[in-house]
C-alpha cells in the first residue's frame, strides 16, 4: 500500500458489527435495580442499536467535514461516545426535543429495542480481552438541589451504567467541574485531561452527562521499529510533511485488502484471545481523491468492502501518528 496521502481511518469492531470513528496510539443515584442487567440481546436487536449508531456515525462525518471551520483540517470523534450520552439525555426528553433526538440518532422506538440493544454493547465492550483493553463508562452529575425523578435516575443506571453524583453546582461549579474532569481524566487513563475548560459550568448548571471510552491495543503482526524511517507523507496534492513512517514488507506481510478504482483498503488486526476481533480499517484514496473514501461513508459500501477483502501479500507503509 504504497500511498502518500491523507487516511481516512475507522477503527472497526468487527464481532460487533458497529463503527467508531478514529484510532489509538500503538505504542502505546442508586436504586435497587443498581447491578447492571444479564442481557441476552437478540441478533436484529443490537443490530437496531448498532445500524443506527452507524448511520449517526457517517452522517455526524459529513456534517462535519463539510463545515468551513474544519477545511484541510483533520476530523477525530467517536460516535458512540455521543449516541450514548444523547441517548440517556433521550430518556428524559419529551415532545419536539425526544422525537429531534431519536431522529437524529437513528434511535429505535421501541424502548425495549433501544435499552436492551445499548446494554448489550456495552456489556460486549467491557467483556475485555487479555491483548488489549477496551471500556466505555458512563456517567450522570446531578445539581444535588434539584428534584431529578427517581425513575429517570434508575433507569440510566439500569440500562446504561450511567451511576449518578450530586454536586454542588449552584454555589461551587468550579469544584463541580474539577470533579468532572478527574472523572474522565481516570476513565481515559489520563489522556483526555480539563475536558470540561472554565467557565463551561456555572451556578444555572443542572445535569451533566458523560461518556469515556478507553482502547489500547498492540497490532496483531508488529511493525519492527528497526524499520521505521522518516519519509515524507503527502497531505495535500501539493503538500508533504516528513514524519517517522512505519514499514511491512517482508513475506510475513499478509493483511486483508481489496482494492477498486478510486481506492485501496486494508485491514491492520489488532491482537487478541477469544474475544471480540478488533480492527482498523483504511481507506486509501487513489489519485488524492479524498472524496473517494467518503463516498463509501455508509453502511452498505463499508460491508461490501470489507466482504470483499482478500488476504495477500502486501507493502504496508503506514505513517506514526497521535491523536
Amino acid at each position: 500500500m504504497n500511498g502518500r496521502l491523507s487516511i481516512l481511518l475507522l477503527a472497526s469492531l468487527i464481532a460487533l458489527g458497529s463503527i467508531i470513528a478514529g484510532c489509538t496510539d500503538t505504542s502505546d443515584a442508586t436504586s435497587a435495580s443498581s447491578a447492571p442487567p444479564t442481557v441476552q440481546t437478540p441478533p436484529d436487536d443490537a443490530g437496531n442499536v448498532t445500524a443506527g449508531n452507524t448511520r449517526f456515525a457517517f452522517d455526524l462525518y459529513r456534517q462535519i467535514a463539510s463545515a468551513p471551520a474544519y477545511t484541510g483540517k483533520n476530523i477525530f470523534f467517536s460516535p458512540y461516545s455521543i449516541s450514548s450520552a444523547l441517548a440517556i439525555t433521550y430518556e428524559g426528553a419529551r415532545g419536539t426535543t425526544a422525537d429531534e433526538i431519536r431522529s437524529v440518532l437513528h434511535l429505535p422506538a421501541n424502548e425495549t429495542l433501544r435499552r436492551t440493544g445499548f446494554a448489550g454493547i456495552d456489556a460486549d465492550l467491557a467483556r475485555g480481552d487479555e491483548n488489549y483493553t477496551l471500556r466505555t463508562a458512563n456517567a450522570l452529575w446531578a445539581e444535588k438541589a434539584y428534584p431529578f425523578l427517581p425513575e429517570y435516575i434508575a433507569l440510566a443506571e439500569r440500562w446504561y451504567g450511567a451511576n449518578t453524583t450530586n454536586l454542588d453546582f449552584a454555589k461551587n461549579p468550579e469544584g463541580s467541574r474539577a470533579t468532572i474532569n478527574r472523572w474522565v481524566e481516570r476513565e481515559t487513563e489520563d489522556r483526555i485531561r480539563d475536558l470540561l475548560p472554565p467557565g463551561s459550568i456555572d451556578s444555572m448548571t443542572r445535569l451533566v452527562i458523560t461518556n469515556a471510552i478507553y482502547f489500547k491495543g498492540t497490532w496483531a503482526m508488529q511493525f519492527d521499529a528497526n524499520q521505521t524511517k522518516e519519509e515524507e507523507f503527502r497531505v495535500a496534492p501539493d503538500k508533504t510533511v516528513r514524519i517517522p513512517m512505519m514499514q511491512q514488507t517482508d513475506e510475513d506481510a499478509r493483511y486483508p485488502y481489496a482494492e477498486t478504482d478510486t481506492l485501496q483498503v486494508l485491514e491492520l488486526p489488532y491482537a487478541h484471545g477469544d474475544g471480540a476481533g478488533l480492527s482498523m480499517l483504511v481507506l486509501l484514496p487513489k489519485n488524492d481523491n479524498l472524496t473517494a473514501a467518503e463516498e463509501v461513508l455508509d453502511a452498505g459500501e463499508i460491508a461490501a468492502l470489507q466482504g470483499s477483502l482478500v488476504r495477500k501479500r502486501v507493502n504496508v507503509f503506514f505513517p506514526k501518528f497521535r491523536l
